[in-house]
């Protein structure tokens, strides 16, 4: 059966890269002996699927995931195995099943964004938001390409030192490269999807 997990990935976790996640919520599954579908060939690998990856450094909250688990379990037992048997900074929330061909990139197009900081660098991203079309140019295979990323933005609030934002299925990066922020005197957290009632191409 396909369930989709709710998980957070906080702390000293958020160290870890992408794809050291994906491997250690496979030994995490082995760890546990919870049995999970896998892929089929020469090299099967566990059917896992999340959506998109987050910023090396990001914490992140309400992250999800998806994989076909074989089990008798109820999935309350389920989340207890896992949150037993996994170091601090992951903590498991939340499991329920889902249609075989639900996806996390289709169930949401929207991801939400708390950008933290102080004085010049959140007026900058600010500033930037406003503006009526926001022009990033991408250098792929040789050729130039122009995207305006004020389409992708979905909403956005300044509360005192923090930004929140809502993004169609884009990072934040592209925005603070071009509000010319070091990323390093600010801090960035995804809280989560959500599903828009607009679909966005």
């Amino acid at each position: 059966m396909k369930k989709r997990i709710v998980f957070d990935r906080i702390n000293d976790m958020k160290y870890i890269s992408h794809l050291d996640t994906v491997r250690f919520l496979e030994r995490l599954f082995k760890k546990t002996g919870i049995k999970i579908k896998h892929s089929e060939g020469f090299t099967p690998r566990p059917r896992l699927s999340f959506g998109n990856p987050v910023s090396l450094g990001d914490e992140t909250y309400n992250e999800l995931m998806d994989a076909e688990i074989i089990s008798e379990k109820s999935n309350e037992e389920l989340i207890k195995l896992l949150n037993d048997n996994s170091p601090k900074g992951f903590v498991f929330h939340e499991m329920y099943e889902v249609p075989k061909k639900s996806g996390i990139a289709n169930d949401f197009d929207i991801m939400l964004y708390e950008v933290e900081g102080e004085g010049e660098n959140l007026s900058s991203l600010e500033n930037l938001l406003e503006r009526e079309e926001i022009i990033e140019i991408r250098e792929k295979r040789g050729k130039k390409q122009e995207r305006n990323l004020k389409e992708k933005i979905a909403t956005y609030k300044r509360i005192d030192n923090k930004i929140y934002l809502e993004l169609y299925n884009i990072s934040p990066k592209g925005l603070f490269i071009l509000a010319e922020i070091d990323t390093k005197e600010i801090k960035v957290t995804r809280m989560g999807y959500k599903k828009s009632k607009v679909e966005i191409d």
